[in-house]
């Protein structure tokens, strides 16, 4: 992910006005609220985003397959009230109105 994704996250938020995310890893699927200090990047680290209230779900636990359908299981997750995701580990993201 580029080193001005919290530039593009903020514009993103204030155009949709929503702070909710989802963000993909390689691993992981993770929801939460994008922190931004006081409505200000220049006070973001390049390297990390800041979540409040942070749902972790591991992928390969989260959903299970068969031919007909898939069943994905919340209760596998893991909650923090704040939690840093470095944008190096990210594979997507979706902002969620």
């Amino acid at each position: 992910m580029a080193k001005n994704l919290m530039k593009t996250l903020k514009k993103i938020i204030e155009d949709n006005g929503t702070d909710k995310i989802t963000i993909f890893t390689g691993h992981l699927k993770i929801d939460g609220r994008v922190f931004i200090p006081e409505g200000r990047c220049e006070e973001c680290h390049d390297d990390f985003i800041a979540l409040e209230n942070a749902l972790v779900c591991r992928l390969e636990d989260y959903c299970t397959c068969d031919d007909n359908d898939c069943e994905c299981k919340d209760y596998v997750c893991f909650r923090y009230d704040w939690l840093s995701v470095s944008i190096d580990d990210i594979t997507a993201f979706s902002i969620i109105e």
